[in-house]
C-alpha cells in the first residue's frame, strides 16, 4: 500500500525561462523527516499508533491466528520484501507513493489476512530502522512511521471476516471491497493525524492522497495476479521485485531531478533575495521595500485588516559626514538599522528607503499598536551612541485601514515626520541662538 507520506511532496511546475520554481511542500517535506516534533506532533503521533498496535494484536485471538503465524519463515520473508519496497518513495502529483501495493496483496493471502497488520508494523519499523542509521529520520519520529500503517488495517479485517483461504477471480467483488476498505482506513487515519497532529488542512491532505489512491489502484490488479503464484509458494514472491527495481530506478531519477531543481531554485532565491537587500544594513532595500508594499495591500484587501507604516529618518547624517567622516555615517545607520530590527515583530518589515531614511510596515497592525511601537523606538534610538555621539531621527507614522490606500499612508507618515524635523529643526536653532546670545 502507499501509505501517505508527508516526508516527501514532489516538484510542482518548472517556471518560465531560466527559474525553476519548486512548490514550497517540496522544500517542507524533505525537511520533515530531520525536523523536530513538537509535543502536540508527537502525542498525536504515538496515539494514533497505539491504536494501531493495539487493535492489531487484538485481531490475532479473534481470529484464531498464532504468533508463529506472524514470526514464522514466510511472515519474515513478507517483512523483509514489504520493508524494502516500502522505501520505493515515488514522487508524484502533490504527495509520494510507495508500491508496497506488490507485496501486501499477496500477503494477504500467503499468511492469516489478521497477521497482516503486525507484520507490515514490522517491516516499517526496520524501514525506518535503516534511515535511522543513514541519518535520514530522527529516532523520535518513528511514532509518525508506524501511524501511516492504517492502511494495511482495511483489507486484512474485510478478507478476515470473509475467510477465503485463496485468491480466486469469482471473488474480485470482493478484493475491490477490501481496496475500498484499505483507502477508507488510510482516509481517516491520516485525516485525524495530520490534521490535529500537524496542522495540515483536510483539503491538503485529500490532495495528497489522491495520487496514492491512483497508484495503489493501479498497482493491485498487478498484486492479485502475482497472489495467484505467490500464496501457494510464497518464495515466488521474488518474481515481483523486477517491477519494484523498475520503480525504484525511475523513482530514484525523479528525486534526482527534483534534488537539481531544489538547487537551482535555492540558488535563484539566493540571488533574488540578495537583489532586495541593503548591502549596508541588511534589511530590504527600495525595490523589497515596494514589492512587500504591494503584497501586504493585497492582503489587506482580501482579509480587512489594517496595516501601519512608520517612517524613520536620521537627523544630521550629512553634517556627521562631513564632521566625522562616512565610516562615521556608515556606522550610524547600520545602528539604526539594528535598532529598528530589534524594536519591531518578528513579522514586521524595516527597509533602507533612502540614504538617511528608513520604512517599517507592521502588518495586520492597528493604531495603538503603531503608537506604542513609535514611542518604543524613539526610546531606543534616543539612547544609542556611535563613538559617544547621541543618535537622532525623526519619525512619522499612520495606519491605513481596509478601505485605504497603504500609498496614502506612506504619504501621511512621511509629512508627519518631516512636521517631526522641522520642528526639531526649530528647537534646536533656537537653543542655539539663546547660547550665542549669552555668550
Amino acid at each position: 500500500m502507499s501509505a501517505l507520506k508527508l516526508e516527501t511532496a514532489t516538484q510542482a511546475a518548472a517556471g518560465a525561462e531560466d527559474v525553476v520554481r519548486i512548490d514550497p511542500l517540496v522544500e517542507e517535506g524533505r525537511k520533515r523527516p530531520s525536523a523536530t516534533l513538537t509535543r502536540r506532533e508527537w502525542l498525536v503521533a504515538a496515539i494514533s499508533t497505539c491504536g494501531y498496535l493495539g487493535v492489531a494484536l487484538l485481531m490475532l485471538p479473534l481470529f484464531g491466528v498464532s504468533l508463529s503465524d506472524v514470526t514464522g519463515p514466510t511472515a519474515v520473508l513478507f517483512i523483509v520484501a514489504y520493508a524494502l519496497v516500502s522505501r520505493i518513495e515515488f514522487e508524484i502529483g502533490s504527495g509520494a507513493a510507495v508500491p508496497t501495493e506488490l507485496v501486501l496483496v499477496p500477503m494477504l493471502f500467503a499468511l492469516p489476512p489478521a497477521a497482516v497488520p503486525l507484520v507490515v508494523a514490522a517491516a516499517y519499523v526496520i524501514a525506518a530502522a535503516m534511515d535511522i542509521a543513514e541519518g535520514n529520520l530522527r529516532p523520535h519520529r518513528l511514532p509518525v512511521v508506524l501511524s501511516t500503517c492504517w492502511h494495511a488495517l482495511g483489507p486484512a479485517i474485510v478478507l478476515a471476516v470473509w475467510g477465503t483461504p485463496e485468491p480466486r477471480w469469482e471473488d474480485v467483488p470482493l478484493y475491490v471491497a477490501a481496496l475500498g476498505a484499505q483507502f477508507a482506513f488510510d482516509l481517516i487515519s491520516s485525516l485525524i493525524r495530520e490534521s490535529f497532529g500537524f496542522g495540515v488542512s483536510p483539503a491538503e491532505v485529500i490532495a495528497f492522497l489522491r495520487p496514492v489512491f491512483l497508484v495503489d489502484a493501479l498497482l493491485a490488479p498487478v498484486g492479485l495476479t502475482a497472489a495467484f503464484v505467490v500464496a501457494p509458494n510464497p518464495i515466488a514472491l521474488v518474481a515481483v521485485l523486477p517491477l519494484a527495481v523498475l520503480l525504484w530506478v525511475f523513482a530514484r531519477d525523479r528525486h534526482s531531478r527534483i534534488d537539481q531543481a531544489l538547487a537551482l531554485t535555492e540558488a535563484y532565491e539566493g540571488a533574488n533575495l540578495e537583489a532586495r537587500r541593503d548591502g549596508l544594513t541588511g534589511v530590504l532595500n527600495r525595490l523589497g521595500w515596494d514589492e512587500a508594499v504591494g503584497q501586504e495591500q493585497e492582503r489587506i484587501r482580501r482579509t480587512g485588516r489594517p496595516a501601519s507604516l512608520i517612517v524613520v529618518d536620521v537627523d544630521g547624517l550629512k553634517a556627521a559626514n562631513d564632521r566625522w567622516g562616512h565610516e562615521f555615517g556608515d556606522a550610524v545607520i547600520r545602528t539604526v538599522a539594528t535598532v529598528l530590527t530589534r524594536g519591531v515583530r518578528s513579522e514586521d518589515v524595516v527597509a533602507r528607503v533612502g540614504g538617511d531614511e528608513f520604512a517599517v510596515l507592521m502588518p495586520a497592525s492597528g493604531e495603538a499598536e503603531c503608537e506604542r511601537t513609535v514611542r518604543r523606538l524613539g526610546e531606543l534610538i534616543g539612547r544609542r551612541r556611535v563613538n559617544s555621539e547621541p543618535l537622532s531621527a525623526s519619525i512619522g507614522f499612520a495606519t491605513c485601514a481596509a478601505s485605504d490606500d497603504l500609498g496614502a499612508a506612506l504619504r501621511k507618515a512621511d509629512a508627519r515626520m518631516y512636521r517631526a524635523k522641522h520642528s526639531a529643526h526649530v528647537t534646536t536653532s533656537s537653543g542655539d541662538d539663546r547660547r550665542r546670545s549669552t555668550t
